[in-house]
């Protein structure tokens, strides 16, 4: 699991670095490329079992597309926060029914793990256009 996570990061991290040349039917891969990293990572720290991803993503893929309709929506930083607090909430329930409680909350930590990660590989990327991944001192 974690050579297929690394892989898939490779790929992806790689497919960014080409971003200054960008069509738009680029973009619209790079967003399924980000996607597909983002469900490669969270299974990964989840540990699904095959059971569990089979009643879980369906779920996720919905609290997913709510999530980023309320993020768009909201220009108010306070609004859009108390939104996505309710609709986290919302959606713990059936989190918890298929994952259970700690891993639930793991969940929603690891969703912004992905994004530091997503952005600092970006970062990287902006910085050292030739490397794929970010040099470790």
């Amino acid at each position: 699991m974690k050579r297929l996570f690394l892989l898939i990061s490779f790929v992806i991290v790689c497919g960014l670095a080409k971003a200054q040349n960008e069509q738009p039917s680029d973009l619209q891969q790079k967003e399924q490329n980000i996607e597909a990293l983002k469900v490669a990572f969270i299974s990964k720290e989840l540990n699904l079992t095959p059971a569990e991803a089979e009643k879980f993503w369906p779920v996720y893929n919905q609290y997913s597309q709510e999530l980023k309709l309320t993020m768009k929506d909201n220009p108010d930083v306070l609004d859009r926060d108390e939104k996505v607090l309710n609709l986290r909430k919302r959606y713990q329930e059936q989190f918890i029914k298929i994952v259970g409680p700690e891993r639930t909350n793991n969940l929603f930590g690891a969703e912004g793990r992905f994004r530091q990660l997503l952005i600092r590989r970006l970062r990287n990327q902006q910085n050292h256009p030739n490397r794929p991944f970010p040099h470790r001192s």
